[in-house]
């Protein structure tokens, strides 16, 4: 099982960060609540604006759940989405007094926006693991497995695991990957899960499908294919410009 090998090539093939790691570790939360069960590109239009209506957890703290949802109206499951924003940025505000009340006494900084550990992380509403991984990955630079179906499909596909659950891809990833590795794994199949190794996957355009135990490979390249390949491109770029103007 060449997992270095298979995550290398896949790192070469999509360089762009995930859609969601935008800003500061404030930022980079919201966003990932903000995408559970919504597309990427809905969640990055609506940043900008929500921004500037809340700044920091402060100001979404004090916000009603109306204003947020007033921000918010244009994704799926927006209102539960509004309030579990807003305790979230409660919890968030009570946890850095406490933070910073720890610092002082210790005689350090409390200059923490937000919790900066898997533990503290998912005790927040609306904060389970896949969101807190990427939360550690990309504002915190700590090693973590984000696992979301396109993960846990294209991991399946690949024989690195037999799992019937995100869940269960997670815990098993994480004793088989190298640690050196697991910041790459959700930033290369998210984005390979959506693109390639889809339903029907397009194993035609997979640079690793020598590597891959998916016995029903699709090797035949549709008569479409170069305005397949160059719609993917087409959709990266569209993303990455909306990340960089939502962060």
């Amino acid at each position: 099982m060449q997992v270095e090998a298979v995550l290398k090539k896949l790192k070469a093939r999509w360089r762009n960060p995930g859609a969601m790691e935008i800003g500061n570790p404030y930022q980079n939360l919201v966003a990932v609540m903000l995408s559970a069960r919504t597309r990427d590109e809905q969640v990055l239009k609506l940043l900008p604006g929500f921004w500037r209506a809340f700044p920091s957890p402060k100001e979404l703290s004090q916000a009603t759940t109306k204003q947020i949802e007033s921000k918010i109206n244009t994704i799926g499951m927006y209102r539960q989405k509004a309030k579990n924003l807003k305790k979230m940025a409660e919890q968030v505000v009570r946890w850095k007094g406490l933070a910073r009340g720890r610092a002082t006494a210790e005689g350090g900084r409390g200059g923490l926006e937000i919790p900066n550990t898997m533990e503290e992380l998912v005790s927040l509403a609306g904060v389970g693991r896949k969101t807190a991984s990427v939360v550690l990955v990309a504002s915190f630079n700590t090693p973590a497995i984000a696992v979301d179906t396109h993960v846990h499909r294209v991991t399946n596909r690949l024989g690195w695991v037999k799992t019937k659950t995100p869940e269960q891809t997670e815990t098993a990833l994480l004793k088989l990957v190298p640690r050196a590795w697991y910041k790459t794994v959700n930033r290369v199949f998210v984005k390979h899960g959506r693109y390639v190794c889809i339903g029907k996957p397009r194993c035609w355009a997979c640079p690793v499908k020598d590597l891959c135990a998916f016995k029903q490979k699709n090797l035949v390249a549709p008569k479409n294919a170069d305005e397949i390949l160059q719609d993917i491109e087409r959709r990266e770029k569209i993303l990455e410009k909306l990340r960089e103007q939502a962060s």
